[in-house]
């Protein structure tokens, strides 16, 4: 004997327990689910593509059941004048998202955009800490408060690029670079609008000078004699000396640490450098006796500074910069006529050593140069015992230099 369908009623609904679900007989479509929070009714049908789409019409005790039955009835009503409920709301959830999105952006700050790109990109960078500095002091200052997407292209390189370009142009290309990542990492995370274009396009940085200064052995013997006397203080003077030694970059002589210098192998080993390969410097008897006047000094920095960290980078360049500044009377300190930079001790070294006879293959060792030619591929000797060997050779021509009798690299190689 068939049993005709019950029709949903609000008793029914409120004994229903989760996980089931129940439709309503006379209402087509209409069904309810019970879940551990809520009874929901909603719309259950056929799109025109034949893809069973439903649509949540609300909450039982919100919505009663003749109010869902009401709701269903507009659906069906819409669906047979061919609009689909399911399409139509998410074209307004989209619509309402955009609008939201675009809100959002208007309201997108310069100074919004730059801490996020500080935060998210350059905090976690090694050498992030200088271009966040160069932002908030360059950038952010000037146009920081206008959104990120209202300063054109013009106004940027009239007010930020351009000045900064006519005193300081290296300064003022990293700079700009800096704000074309920041905007594209803006565009990333999807805070700028899809069709927006940078202010940063079209607008060039500075000619990229090759450096390719060196000491002459002459500049290096009067560099040596005057550096214990100079105004550099202890430190500085130590590090400059110790890239001259052993031809380390910078940043890599004040982040020493003394867990990884072996003064009884003679050894300084360097775990982050350019490469992201660990390398082993090789130290000679002059380079030992240096480190040997430093020890007690720091703990766990070879040069330490007062917050428990190490010497920064920039404060050998800022040294060696007030060193070279005219004083009132018009006199530089500095001995060194030609203008020079703290690399260019690295390079001086590097020079030197090819003056002396030293091998290619030695000196990229040396430097930490990575060969990528096919040779190196096949060549997996390390060069050690030759590093060290040429590392000594270049101390004891430095200790010449300065010895009361010069003796030049010509008279050096004759010998």
């Amino acid at each position: 004997m068939n049993t005709k369908p019950i029709p949903l009623t609000r008793q029914i609904i409120a004994d229903m327990k989760p996980g089931e679900e129940l439709a309503d007989p006379e209402n087509p479509g209409l069904r309810v689910r019970c879940t551990d929070s809520a009874r929901v009714f909603f719309y259950r049908y056929r799109s025109t593509d034949g893809a069973l789409r439903q649509i949540k019409l609300g909450e039982f005790g919100a919505l009663t059941l003749a109010g869902a039955r009401t709701e269903l009835a507009k659906r069906r009503l819409a669906r047979e004048q061919g609009v689909d409920p399911q399409i139509e709301k998410r074209k307004a959830r989209d619509e309402q998202r955009q609008l939201r999105e675009a809100t959002r952006q208007v309201g997108y700050l310069i100074a919004h955009m730059v801490e996020d790109y500080i935060n998210e990109v350059l905090s976690k960078q090694k050498r992030g800490g200088e271009s966040a500095r160069l932002l908030r002091k360059e950038f952010v200052p000037k146009v920081g408060m206008r959104p990120a997407t209202e300063v054109p292209r013009r106004e940027l390189y009239n007010r930020v690029i351009e000045p900064m370009m006519r005193r300081a142009p290296r300064c003022a290309t990293m700079l700009l670079s800096r704000i074309r990542c920041a905007y594209a990492h803006a565009a990333d995370k999807q805070r700028l609008p899809d069709d927006f274009v940078s202010p940063t396009v079209g607008i060039k940085g500075a000619a990229q000078v090759r450096r390719k200064r060196a000491f002459t052995d002459a500049e290096l013997a009067m560099f040596l004699k005057w550096l214990p006397h100079s105004p550099y203080s202890r430190t500085v003077r130590d590090a400059l000396l110790l890239v001259l030694l052993t031809g380390c970059r910078s940043g890599e002589v004040v982040a020493a640490l003394w867990r990884d210098v072996d003064m009884e192998r003679g050894v300084w080993v360097i775990r982050d450098t350019k490469n992201k390969e660990p390398h082993n410097v090789m130290l000679s008897a002059q380079a030992q006796q240096l480190l040997r006047y430093r020890e007690g000094m720091g703990t766990r920095f070879v040069f330490p500074s007062k917050d428990d960290k190490h010497v920064q980078q920039k404060a050998l360049g800022l040294a060696q910069y007030t060193a070279r500044h005219p004083r009132d009377q018009g006199e530089s300190p500095d001995p060194i006529e030609v203008p020079w930079t703290v690399h260019d001790l690295r390079r001086t070294m590097a020079t030197g050593l090819a003056k002396l006879g030293c091998p290619r293959v030695v000196q990229d060792r040396i430097l930490n140069h990575v060969d990528g030619s096919i040779g190196a591929i096949y060549d997996v000797h390390r060069y050690d015992a030759e590093a060290r060997t040429w590392l000594q050779k270049w101390a004891d021509h430095l200790e010449m230099l300065v010895a009361p009798k010069v003796v030049h690299i010509e008279t050096a190689l004759a010998a």
